[in-house]
């Protein structure tokens, strides 16, 4: 999975919106799944992390996975943000993990600072540990966490020229 996305911010304004429960609430809404809660741990002024949980319903999830899933999923996400480099770039290291399954993503982010501008690019993978069909559940799931990516960066762009 690679991702990337530009957004019409410079890097601590984008932060802004990557560490408010506000934002957080709106990415979930546009993407049609619950919001649960949003913690950040640490001063965003250096090294902290932000851990979001949200839940996935059924009509959400890939036909592949609906069996392993059942009714939903819950997902905790966390983002281990590096301190600030010199001209503001963060190296973001992220954690996913669906309750109760061996299901989970690992993905390394860069919020690269342009100027008045942050391009942000993702690479990363969805690790399902089932016998049989684990590497199809994952291919059927990394589509929508990259979709999920840019939403959050077109979601960004909005929510930040409203705050």
């Amino acid at each position: 999975m690679n991702e990337s996305s530009s957004i019409d911010a410079p890097v601590d304004r984008v932060l802004e919106a990557f560490t408010s429960e506000d934002f957080a609430r709106r990415v979930s809404e546009r993407a049609g799944v619950e919001f649960k809660s949003l913690q950040v741990d640490g001063a965003t002024d250096g090294a902290f992390t932000v851990t979001t949980v949200r839940a996935v319903g059924a009509d959400k999830i890939p036909g592949i996975a609906k069996k392993f899933l059942g009714n939903g999923m819950t997902l905790t996400q966390k983002d281990s943000y590096g301190a600030p480099e010199a001209d503001g770039s963060r190296a973001v290291e992220t954690d996913i993990d669906v309750a109760g399954v061996p299901i989970s993503a690992k993905a390394s982010q860069r919020l690269q600072a342009a100027g008045q501008k942050t391009t942000v690019d993702v690479s990363g993978e969805v690790v399902a540990n089932i016998p049989l069909v684990g590497k199809k559940i994952a291919a059927a799931a990394e589509p929508y966490i990259g979709r999920a990516i840019g939403l959050q960066s077109s979601t960004a762009e909005a929510w930040l020229k409203e705050h």
